[in-house]
């Protein structure tokens, strides 16, 4: 049953997740609620982590059931602003262009995503929107990953530039090729969507890639999503100390 937010209590979580392929559930559930947006109804899981409660999203459904490019990105970042969340932690499966090795958790300083149109700003009629984007990422947030992952020993690696493609078929040799001439040492399906609607709704938030598998070309070998779930199965339990940990710091 839907739940209009007008007619419910305010939720008080300043804190939201999203996870993508492989990263379907996060801490203990605590409900889930509807929340209607002018872009449609997005699903928010209400769950507890280090004795507080946070948001979390599997943006491609619980079952991995919503491919890449019909994600509602603008319905689940509406609702993240409408009820008060001011960061976001967001993760992504991620092939490797260059620097990086299957397993390693990157820090993501900066983005790529022309190929991948998302805005809430479609009608210039009440003034023109253009938002700066020199600084995607919050610093402060990044900082506290960065501290969070030292404290835990776990290696967090830096520089990550993220290309974003539309999915769901992976990329080409060609343009994976042409992805690296651009500055890109990472591609995802995903990104720039959600990274475009975070910075326009002024959101906070920080990205962590999990380089999943070489991408083509630079592989040896033909493309499977099996390589990309097997790779987070593993690094799950890490993400989850980068979020209980962060948790703690910001509470």
């Amino acid at each position: 049953m839907q739940k209009d937010y007008k007619k419910i209590e305010r939720i008080a979580i300043m804190l939201a997740v999203i996870g993508g392929t492989g990263f379907y559930s996060l801490g203990k559930e605590i409900e889930s609620r509807d929340i209607v947006t002018p872009y449609g109804v997005a699903t928010l899981h209400m769950v507890s982590i280090a004795g507080t409660n946070i948001v979390f999203i599997p943006r491609h459904g619980k079952g991995h059931t919503v491919a890449p490019h019909k994600v509602n990105y603008r319905a689940n970042i509406a609702a993240l602003e409408k009820i008060g969340v001011t960061g976001v932690l967001s993760f992504y499966a991620s092939g490797i262009i260059s620097k990086y090795k299957p397993g390693d958790l990157i820090l993501i300083d900066d983005f790529i995503g022309l190929w991948t149109p998302a805005t809430f700003y479609d009608d210039f009629s009440a003034g023109m929107k253009h938002v700066d984007f020199t600084k995607p990422f919050s610093d402060e947030m990044k900082k506290i990953l960065q501290e969070v992952a030292a404290v835990n020993k776990l290696k967090l690696k830096k520089a990550g530039i993220m290309a974003a493609t539309r999915g769901p078929r992976f990329e080409t040799r060609a343009e994976i090729k042409f992805l690296k001439k651009t500055g890109a040492n990472l591609v995802n399906m995903t990104a720039g969507y959600e990274m475009a609607l975070l910075g326009e709704s002024e959101i906070d938030f920080a990205a962590i890639a999990v380089a999943s598998n070489y991408a083509a070309g630079i592989s040896k070998k033909p493309l499977t999503a099996e390589e990309t779930l097997e790779v987070m199965a593993k690094s799950n339990g890490k993400l989850l100390t980068l979020v209980q940990g962060f948790v703690k710091e910001i509470i």
